[in-house]
């Protein structure tokens, strides 16, 4: 973050879909290989916390099935709206700052989340207060 609080790497910003892009491709095979071990399957509640682009959202999806579901969250979710369909629900939320989603999760996943809130703690335990029991919680 900024000493103003604002965030370093600017989702407004036209770069930020090459950005995305270059994180995707970077980052998206190890993620889902944990996530995949973690026996995702269909029917699966997934938070994708921070989301920022649409390819993790869309990865989950396609893992949980139509019945499954896909709460892709963030502080601008421009880019993440393209991942909205019948199983993805994209929300504009800061999980450093708002109350956790009312609603329980196989699965909360955030990805370089948390080098960006200034109230970790807080944004731990809101990822952690939305798991089930037995739930998943991968921070990367």
């Amino acid at each position: 973050m900024t000493d103003d609080g604002g965030y370093l790497l600017d989702n407004a910003r036209a770069e930020a879909g090459v950005r995305f892009a270059a994180l995707s491709a970077i980052f998206d095979p190890p993620t889902f290989r944990r996530i995949d071990s973690f026996g995702i399957g269909p029917g699966w509640r997934c938070w994708e916390v921070g989301a920022g682009g649409p390819s993790v959202p869309r990865g989950l999806a396609e893992r949980v099935g139509p019945t499954g579901r896909v709460l892709a969250t963030d502080i601008d979710v421009s880019w993440t709206l393209d991942a909205a369909g019948p199983v993805v629900e994209v929300r504009r939320h800061d999980v450093a700052r708002s109350d956790p989603p009312d609603e329980a999760f196989d699965l909360v996943h955030a990805r370089l989340e948390l080098v960006h809130v200034a109230d970790r703690e807080r944004a731990l335990r809101s990822m952690i207060a939305a798991l089930k029991p037995g739930g998943r919680l991968l921070l990367e």
